[in-house]
């Protein structure tokens, strides 16, 4: 079982969906007399699933056999052991995927031809999730966090250390960080050993970093979330040189970050990191208000449909927890919609949300009332 993180990924179980196509959406706990009730809620689902399926024209023994590998997990002790605070479960006939998410999410079931992911949009949104990256001499922690929730990132092809990311260099070479007091204040400064040792020390750390980076591009591929330096001060601007994440913010979390526990660097990035989501989406608001005024925006429901599949948003807000139901026709530009779902219908607002996601738009998901104008959904177009 994977922890959903990226757009990526996202965009993948997209790519996959096939007919019928069963989403699945689980509040989980990670700890207390909750976690016995946790399996108990997706059997039920499973059955809202099943119910559904049967509706929708499939016969009872093959619903129960597409489902079958769902109905195992909820027998499966071992599963609920490591859960966090929702599940995501996506099953059709050649798929079959579990994601751990760290927040929570109501319980859910959809039945279409394709999967339902608007739950999902908080990890996408970019008040949902950014990084840490911790760098000092002799480590390198990556920490994947939310608004409330810190997770270490396994680093494997990471070096630890200038030691080990350049462990054939000489004694002169190796770098020492000291702090001198300057001008009646601390500043810190990088010292070598040997001849030329501040160009020396300098270009080390260079390389330290580079290998650094190449180590994380694997990790980091593909996303888009802000990412935090924790650092003393004089390294922030090297590692910065180096990278290739275009994401990286200007303030840092000063300091040497070795032995500060998770949770504390969490604490002090989120200042950062909620002062950036706070503008990004300011500035996203703004260009709707502005794109109304020049027709390149709109809040119409089919308008919006017609714009995400023709690949023209550039950025769509839709309202969590709220659905739409019916049918939308590209070939025709019509659209159905219905009090209530109805076999065979979609929820519109997650089909908007998918198929902007498909062309590379950026998709908030948010409260309703955060809605550009309150309505019921808000795009920004690209031309």
């Amino acid at each position: 079982m994977a922890v959903m993180s990226t757009q990526a990924e996202l965009r993948s179980v997209l790519a996959a969906s096939q007919t019928p196509a069963v989403s699945i959406f689980v509040p989980t706990h990670r700890a207390g007399q909750e976690i016995r009730q946790d399996p108990i809620r997706l059997k039920n689902l499973v059955k809202q699933a099943e119910d559904q399926l049967i509706k929708e024209g499939t016969r009872p023994a093959e619903a129960r056999s597409l489902l079958d590998p769902i109905t195992g997990l909820a027998e499966d002790a071992a599963f609920w052991r490591h859960q966090a605070d929702g599940l995501a479960l996506f099953r059709s006939p050649d798929v079959f995927r579990t994601y751990r998410l760290p927040f929570q999410v109501s319980e859910f079931v959809a039945v279409a031809d394709r999967f339902y992911i608007k739950p999902l949009l908080p990890l996408l949104m970019h008040d949902a999730r950014f990084y840490v990256l911790a760098l000092s001499q002799k480590a390198v922690r990556l920490l994947e966090c939310t608004r409330d929730c810190v997770e270490s990132v396994e680093l494997p092809e990471v070096p630890q250390g200038i030691d080990e990311a350049l462990p054939d260099e000489g004694p002169e070479a190796q770098l020492q960080f000291h702090s001198l007091p300057i001008g009646g204040r601390q500043q810190s400064r990088i010292h070598g050993h040997g001849v030329g040792a501040d160009d020396v020390d300098v270009v080390n750390v260079r390389r330290y970093f580079q290998r650094v980076e190449d180590g994380l591009q694997e990790q980091l591929k593909d996303e888009r979330a802000p990412l935090i330096l924790a650092c003393v001060e004089y390294l922030a601007p090297i590692y910065k040189e180096v990278s290739r994440y275009r994401y990286i913010l200007d303030s840092i979390v000063p300091g040497n970050p070795d032995g500060v526990r998770e949770e504390e660097l969490h604490e002090k990035a989120w200042p950062i990191a909620d002062a950036h989501f706070q503008q990004a989406r300011a500035k996203a608001g703004a260009e709707y208000h502005e794109g109304i005024a020049k027709g390149r925006a709109s809040h119409t429901l089919k308008e919006v449909l017609t714009a995400a599949f023709q690949g023209r948003i550039a950025t769509l807000f839709v309202p969590l927890g709220v659905q739409r139901w019916g049918r939308f026709d590209f070939n025709r530009l019509s659209l159905e919609q219905h009090d209530e779902e109805q076999p065979g219908d979609d929820e519109l607002l997650d089909l908007a949300a998918a198929q902007t996601l498909r062309n590379d738009g950026t998709v908030y998901g948010v409260k309703p009332k955060e809605v550009p104008g309150e309505h019921l959904l808000a795009a920004v177009y690209r031309y």
